[in-house]
């Protein structure tokens, strides 16, 4: 006999699981008045705030609304400080509510530092706090008093529960000295140390190093900006000596995460490892500003950090790094550069090294280099590795293992590239793709150049179509060497793809079968050689993301029907017409077509004389119309248009 369970059958500790998984927006949204049981359940357990971009001010309103009876449980917050059509989202909730159980406190892309005057006040209250973390990519509209303020507080917090802070905004710390000492019981810091090249020195690390004694885990980004000109900062006189006798030493740190985008030398980082005796672990990123820079073989010499290691890490048991180098000719000898560092894979368990180099036609003069551990993307990394443009025409590769066919290893959490591909090509010495976790692929080809009389004569015999599928062949076997392409699922087919670029494009995306996501010309969208291929609309009917790149060409009006009917799954559509007019008569169709739709925007030009009929009320009643048996939830629709987007928003 069947036993049906209902909702109302589980128990009270399963309830509890399952609320643990959700956020309060979701609780609140799905369970607030259910029944009588739900609602004494959600009054003891603890809730997690987490804000997004992509909310709306409908759902933070009726999140505060909740909130009133509910903010002594919020334990954890996680809020983005500009939505999709507001901002100061941080201050709205903490000027509303006293969290006055606060464990874990992480902001985001925070609006304006004024409005953190409440924020600042509620933090300084705070016994519960363990974690907080803020993270802001650029602060030029504040003052440098406001920033030295506002550090100062965050990095004095007397929270006896703070365990781990992290500053992710760019600030100089030059008067971290003044500080009587940062939080007693701080186990982990993070800092973005940021300035103009007066300004960020190793003497900036070493003040903040002498408030660090309790310090375990640290990291730190040194910055070189011109952005940040540091006008009205007075650089002390006493800058501390960069000698053995004056080094500040951190003798319970045992993990130090150093990245630099800043001009330092080899010998700056000795000094700065000098502070450390009983280091393990040491993680290193390097971005180098630019071609310019003079210390480039200094980092790509395995014997000098040898030479490092012995004199200042006796205990070090972990070394991983991600070193990118932009070097201006003559060309480093990179079978010296393994060489140099296979001292380290005897030394630590499982240590191997890849080198990657390629050149750019545009920059001929300049090499590009990459030298990655085994096991650097195997950690959680604060500031974002990026590759570049890869040159597959000039790629090679050298490696501390014998074989090259486990490049892909190297580079398991990198899943973002952008590459080139010409008609030369470099020397394949691997049998299996070199990048196997690629989801999102950016390619740009070289411009197919033709003429009036290649034009007239391709109308008398078809031996120019024939050099094109072999030629797009070609592309693809040489592509599939870098990329494993049944693992893309979102493609961007850049400006140099052209029409003449069609055949192309079709073999890649046959080979890419769980795409989802495209990004095309406008021109190749409408083409009937790709919109109308046969063996393409399969591939098309799973597509849920498009956008248009405009090179002069507008989406047309009379291809709306058409284009909806090829991509039935969209959910997101970026486009560009001409005029209003033709986006309020494009609007209409896809409001009423797309039944998965839920985000628009839609660029034009010329406005128009009449008014724009997009309310929120107006797209409910059209969905409604369309599909009347979907629930829509009305909370989540949201529409803005600023005379030349218009973006909205279905869920």
């Amino acid at each position: 006999m069947d036993v049906n369970t209902h909702l109302e059958d589980l128990s009270n500790e399963i309830f509890f699981e399952i609320f643990d998984y959700l956020h309060v927006l979701d609780i609140f949204t799905g369970f607030t008045l259910l029944n009588r049981r739900i609602s004494s359940i959600l009054q003891s357990i603890p809730l997690h705030i987490v804000i997004s971009g992509k909310h709306c001010r409908r759902q933070i309103d009726f999140l505060s609304s909740h909130l009133t009876f509910h903010e002594h449980q919020v334990i954890s917050i996680n809020i983005s400080d500009t939505i999709r059509d507001d901002s100061s989202i941080i201050s709205l909730l903490f000027n509303r509510h006293n969290f006055s159980h606060l464990k874990s406190c992480k902001l985001v892309l925070i609006n304006s530092m004024t409005t953190l005057g409440n924020v600042i006040e509620q933090l300084k209250s705070l016994n519960t706090l363990v974690l907080l973390e803020i993270f802001q990519q650029n602060l030029l509209d504040i003052t440098e008093n406001d920033n030295d303020e506002f550090s100062q507080i965050l990095l004095t917090l007397k929270s006896s529960s703070l365990r781990s802070v992290e500053l992710q905004y760019p600030s100089h710390y030059l008067h971290i000295s003044n500080y009587a000492s940062i939080g007693s019981n701080f186990t982990s810091l993070s800092l973005r140390i940021a300035g103009s090249r007066s300004i960020v020195s190793v003497h900036s690390v070493l003040r903040v190093f002498r408030l660090c004694h309790r310090i375990r885990y640290l990291c730190i980004i040194l910055q070189h900006d011109k952005r940040f000109k540091n006008n009205n900062v007075n650089i002390p006189s006493d800058l501390p000596l960069t000698n053995e006798n004056d080094l500040p030493i951190l003798s319970q740190l045992t993990s130090f995460d150093l990245t630099l985008t800043a001009m330092f030398d080899i010998w700056s980082i000795s000094h700065i490892l000098c502070c450390m005796p009983n280091l393990k672990y040491f993680y290193f990123h390097l971005i180098p500003p630019s071609a310019h820079w003079p210390f480039t073989d200094q980092y790509v010499d395995g014997y000098v950090w040898k030479k490092m290691f012995e004199l200042h890490l006796p205990c070090l048991s972990k070394f991983q790094f991600h070193m990118t180098i932009i070097k201006r000719l003559p060309k480093i000898n990179l079978d010296f550069v393994v060489t140099s560092f296979n001292y380290f894979v005897n030394k630590y368990s499982n240590w191997h090294m890849i080198v990657d180099r390629w050149t750019y036609s545009s920059h001929p003069q300049e090499e590009y280099i990459v030298l990655r551990t085994l096991n650097y993307g195997k950690r959680k990394s604060i500031s974002k590795v990026e590759l570049g443009f890869l040159n597959c025409a000039t790629f090679e590769i050298r490696s501390t293992r014998k074989t090259r066919d486990d490049h892909y290893s190297f580079y398991s959490d990198i899943e973002d590239i952008e590459l080139y591909i010409t008609n030369e090509r470099s020397n394949v010495t691997w049998s299996s793709p070199l990048f196997q976790h690629i989801t999102y692929l950016v390619i740009e080809m070289s411009i197919i150049k033709s003429s009036w009389w290649n034009y007239l004569s391709n109308i008398v015999n078809f031996q120019r179509a024939t050099d094109d599928k072999n030629n797009a062949q070609e592309n693809l076997n040489y592509l599939s060497c870098f990329i494993h392409l049944p693992n893309v699922t979102k493609i961007e087919f850049q400006s140099t793809f052209d029409i003449n670029r069609w055949k192309d494009i079709e073999l890649i995306l046959l080979a890419c079968p769980n795409v989802h996501s495209l990004i095309i010309n406008t021109s190749l969208l409408v083409l009937s050689k790709l919109i109308d291929n046969s063996s393409l609309i399969p591939i098309f009917k799973q597509i849920k993301m498009i956008k248009t790149i405009t090179e002069n060409i507008y989406f047309p009006s009379a291809f709306a029907s058409k284009f909806v009917q090829r991509f039935p799954s969209l959910c997101h559509i970026e486009l560009q017409v001409f005029s209003f007019d033709i986006c309020s008569f494009i609007i209409d169709i896809f409001l009423t077509e797309l039944k998965q739709i839920s985000y628009m925007e839609i660029n034009y030009n010329d406005d128009t004389f009449f008014d724009d009929p997009f309310s929120c009320e107006y797209i409910i009643t059209k969905r409604h119309q369309a599909f009347p048996l979907d629930i829509i939830n009305e909370q989540m629709v949201n529409v803005k248009n600023n005379d030349e987007v218009i973006q909205i928003w279905l869920s």
